[in-house]
Order: structure tokens, then sequence, then C-alpha cells
């Protein structure tokens, strides 16, 4: 932008030094064609003129034949004569030549068309300065709900899928109209079809399907576990669909549980190595492997499993998702609703995971070597949006 500047100043004054020589040798031309003189020191300084001319006499005639009290020539003879008539001077007694015109290029800019141009250049040149100062003063604000005391990088993303990036299945495919209609015709047959849904049995298919068909409808623990049991069937499967083959899903009992008894965890004393806290029930059953029983993977975690997925019933109001990393010591939220929680109820709702995963990493390891590989320390979470995508490697 800079140096399209610079080009087009360079331009304008290389024009306008054209126009100064080119007039300069117009006037010198003109001189010497009427032959006017220049006053020399210890010469005579009175001209003498032609008297046969009394209507062009004074030596003192501009180029453009415009002269003090009278009409220019080019005024007299119409608007077709470009030009003005040269006045007559003589510095002997010879006869004075006889007058001509002098034709003007109009397509040649001028002096004040050259100005115009470049105070038209100064003027963008002043705009694009003050555009790129505005720009560079802009500075990037994270939101007050991405900070945390546990947070090491909290900046918020959203995976937008732009091309075709699974391998699998497409979790954006539309809906098929075909099995919808199938289903519709399925949940005619129940005989509580038409009965409110606040009044319909809870053991009702049309209860289970109607709650999730309704946008905006809290959605109960036993839908959450539904779609994470088709998670875990769809892995145990295909596994080579999903972005690694060291992966496990949790129901919502986990979070549950551990939730509920991180208190205990708390009040708990531990040894002089830091061990002998009370864990949850059903912790050593979830760092194996054997529960969830449906799909069961049998892997150990840390050995066998490096990213766990698991839920969060916050408050009967909102669901959230995590992905815990154990290599990285790292916790990822994906909540596609960041407004429902507030970062301080955010921290709180995470404090448990922070400090118990590392915790039964450590108490359940099977050797010294192992134990060795991990720490007390508490993990680090920021937050995203979509679990599935991530668990898909859809970025």
């Amino acid at each position: 932008m800079f140096k399209d500047i610079a080009d087009a100043m360079r331009e304008g004054f290389g024009m306008c030094l054209k126009e100064i020589k080119y007039l300069s040798e117009r006037v010198k031309a003109l001189e010497k064609k009427v032959g006017i003189t220049t006053k020399q020191k210890g010469t005579s300084s009175q001209n003498t003129t032609s008297p046969s001319k009394p209507t062009l006499e004074h030596e003192g005639e501009r180029v453009n034949g415009t002269n003090a009290g009278r009409k220019s020539l080019a005024e007299d003879k119409g608007p077709d004569v470009p030009a003005a008539v040269p006045a007559y001077a003589s510095s002997s007694k010879d006869k004075a030549p006889e007058p001509s015109l002098v034709l003007l290029d109009k397509n040649q800019p001028t002096v004040s068309d050259l100005q115009k141009e470049n105070a038209r250049y100064e003027e963008k040149r002043d705009a694009a300065w003050a555009l790129c100062r505005a720009k560079s003063d802009r500075t990037r604000k994270l939101a007050a709900s991405q900070q945390s005391p546990y947070t090491s990088n909290n900046t918020a993303r959203v995976i937008i899928p732009n091309k075709k990036l699974y391998q699998g299945y497409n979790p954006f495919a539309p809906i098929d109209k075909k099995k919808l209609k199938e289903l519709a015709d399925w949940l005619k047959t129940c005989p509580h079809y038409r009965t409110p849904v606040d009044k319909k049995p809870r053991k009702s298919k049309t209860w289970w399907y109607q709650i999730l068909r309704t946008s905006l409808e809290w959605l109960d623990d036993c839908h959450i576990d539904a779609w994470i049991n088709v998670l875990r069937k769809r892995y145990d499967a295909n596994p080579q669909h999903f972005r690694s083959e060291r992966m496990y899903f949790l129901d919502h009992l986990f979070a549950q549980q551990w939730r509920f008894n991180f208190k205990d965890f708390k009040d708990s004393e531990p040894d002089q190595n830091g061990l002998g806290r009370r864990l949850p029930g059903g912790a050593w059953n979830y760092y194996a492997g054997t529960i969830p029983s449906f799909c069961q993977s049998n892997k150990v975690w840390g050995t066998d499993i490096d990213d766990i997925y698991a839920l969060v019933n916050y408050a009967d109001t909102h669901w959230i998702a995590m992905w815990i990393s154990i290599p990285k010591r790292h916790i990822v939220v994906f909540d596609s609703i960041c407004s429902s929680i507030s970062p301080e109820e955010l921290d709180v709702v995470m404090e448990p995971f922070l400090y118990m995963v590392p915790y039964l990493l450590v108490e359940c390891a099977s050797s010294d070597e192992q134990c060795a590989q991990y720490s007390l320390e508490p993990f680090t979470y920021e937050t995203l949006k979509y679990i599935e995508c991530h668990a898909l490697g859809i970025e």
C-alpha cells in the first residue's frame, strides 16, 4: 500500500517537472519569435515599438494574450482560438516581425491539475494510515467465562466442520425422513400416544421419544446414557472410525458419584506419601474398565486408555461433557451453551475430577515404576463445544 502511494507521488512530481520544462521551452520560443529582449546593464533601457501596429504595442504582453484594460485576442476571435496574440518589441530600428499564434495542448495537465491530484493522493494516504493505526490498537481479550484459576490456556474454540474429515459416519448428516416416519408410525401404536407428556408413565416408549424430540426439553439421565451407549457401541464395532483406539466412554453415574463423594475425599487424612484417601465407590472398577457393563472394555487407565469421555449433570438444568487426557494431565470441558454456567460454578463442578483423577492413577498403579509416571498435582482444564466431533477427530 505504501509502495503504491510512493509510486503515485513520484509519478505526480515527474509530471510536474515535465510541465514546467515544457512551459519554459514554450516561453523561450515565444520570446524568440516575437523578438522580446532582456535588459542588460550598461545599455539603453528604452526600446522602440512599431507604429504600424498600435493595437498590439506594449512589450509587456503575456503569453496567453491578455493585456491590462482589454480583452484577449482569443476572446475577440471566438472560442475556437485557444492561444493569445504575441506582442511586438524591438531593440533596434528594424521592422518588427509579423504576429503569430501559440497553440497549447489541452490534453496536457496543468500545474493546478497536478496539485489537485497530489492532494487526493495525500488524503488517501492519511486515511490508510489512520486505518492501520486503528487496527494495530485493537487487542484481544478473553471473555469473562474464559477465566479460571485451573485454566492453562482457556481460549474458547468452536469446532466447525467445513470439509469431510470424518472416516466413518457423519454426525452432522441430515435426518432420514423415511426412518423418522417409521418411528412416528411405531409410536402411534402405544396406548399412551395422546396422553400429555407430564402424565405419561415413565416406562412408556412415547414418553422417552417425545422428550427426545421436543426442542429445549430437559434430557433425563436415561437419554444421556442412551446416547453414550450408542457411541460405545459404534466405537466397539469400528474403533478405526474414531481418533484413537485408546479411549473410553463413561456413563453419567461416574460424574454423579465422584461429585457427591468429593467432600469425603477432601476430609480424609492422607498418609506420609499423600495416599490413603477415601475414593468414591466403584472407583477401581472404572479404573480397570469393568464398568459400565454395556460394551465393557476391560482396559486399564493409563496403561490401555489415554482419553476418557464423561458427562456431568449440573443442577438438573444443564449438561456438560468432559474429555480427560491422561498423558496431557488436562481436561477439556465441552459446553455447547457456555452462558448456562458461570466460571465460578464451573470451577466447583470440575474440582473433584481435577484432584481425584490424578490421585486414582497413583493410588491404583500396579508397580512403583508405573506409580512414578504420575503425580498427585491437579490437572488443568479448558472449554470447547462438541464432544462427539472431538472423539471422531473432526477439528
